[in-house]
Parts: structure tokens; C-alpha cells; sequence
């Protein structure tokens, strides 16, 4: 029986029978998927002058993301195995954007970022070096932050990132 559920870092709704492993807008872990009922806002919190440093600094490095993803996509095949995998991470990282904005009270800014490195080789290298980059710092800003919200919200971004970072290793890999 289907039923309404709600992430309960990034505010979306899912329709389904049960929780998925993870959110499928933001890929925070299943814990964070809600009945409705029990959702409030994450981002509506007081953060010391460090914590939206920290998330000013989250919202550049998933706009570079964001864009860059969507720039290698566009150089995939449509339908293509890499074109999705680079569709489905532009999505979650826009979703990351979209949070951030949220904890900092901004609109949404303009999608500026790298451009393909020119091979899926290339593009892939960079990916993980991305997403790594990302799991470093976000660990850093978790440890640091004072206010429980802010400490949930890195810590499901860091989950997410680790998601992408394995992905990518196995493209590398295989």
C-alpha cells in the first residue's frame, strides 16, 4: 500500500510502499525518510557565523558539481549508461544546491562551473576527485558544527557524496 513519506533533510516527498535506501533527491540514508506527519523543516535553525561559512563554501563547491555534471552529460549519448549516471548526479547534487540556499535564506544562483575534460576517462578522474573533495571537507564542517541541524545536514551530505564516490570508483574500475 502506497503511502506518503517525506526526506527529512531536503523536504521532498516520496510516494511507496516503503522507504527507499536512500532519499532519491538528495541521497540522504533511508533513517532521514519520514511518514509526513513527523516532517519539520531542517534549515529553519540559528547557525553560529562558522556554520554558515561552511555551508556558504557547501553551496560553491555543488553549484561547480551541479554544472559540471550537467556539462558532461550533454557530451554523453542520450540514453547512454554515462549520460543517466551524470543526469542522476547533477540531480542530487542540484538538490544539495537547493539545500544549502534553504539553510542560508538565498535564491538559487546561477549554475556556473568546470567544463568536461573532454574524455569519460577524464571526466570520471575528476568526478572522484569531486566527490572526495567533498566527503573531506563536509567531514570536517560535521566535526565542527555546534547546532545538532547543521551536524544531521553534513552528515547525510557526507552519506550521499560516499554514494557517488563508490559509483564512480567501480566506473574507474571496471
Amino acid at each position: 500500500m502506497a503511502k506518503l513519506y517525506v526526506c527529512k533533510i531536503c523536504g521532498e516527498p516520496y510516494i511507496g510502499g516503503a522507504e527507499p535506501d536512500d532519499c532519491p533527491f538528495c541521497g540522504a540514508p533511508k533513517a532521514y525518510i519520514r511518514p509526513v506527519e513527523e516532517f519539520s523543516a531542517l534549515w529553519k535553525t540559528e547557525m553560529t557565523e562558522e556554520e554558515k561559512k561552511n555551508i556558504e563554501e557547501t553551496l560553491k563547491l555543488e553549484v561547480n558539481a551541479t554544472a559540471y555534471y550537467k556539462e558532461v552529460m550533454k557530451t554523453q549519448e542520450k540514453y547512454s549508461k554515462y549520460e543517466r549516471l551524470y543526469k542522476q548526479l547533477a540531480r542530487v547534487e542540484q538538490e544539495h544546491v537547493d539545500l544549502a540556499c534553504k539553510f542560508l535564506g538565498k535564491e538559487v544562483p546561477e549554475l556556473k562551473g568546470e567544463k568536461s575534460k573532454g574524455s569519460i576517462e577524464k571526466d570520471l578522474a575528476r568526478t572522484k576527485e569531486l566527490e572526495s573533495h567533498a566527503v573531506e571537507l563536509y567531514t570536517g564542517f560535521m566535526k565542527r558544527a555546534q547546532n545538532s541541524k547543521v551536524k544531521i545536514l553534513f552528515i547525510a551530505l557526507i552519506h550521499a557524496e560516499q554514494g557517488h564516490e563508490e559509483i564512480i570508483g567501480k566506473e574507474i574500475s571496471s
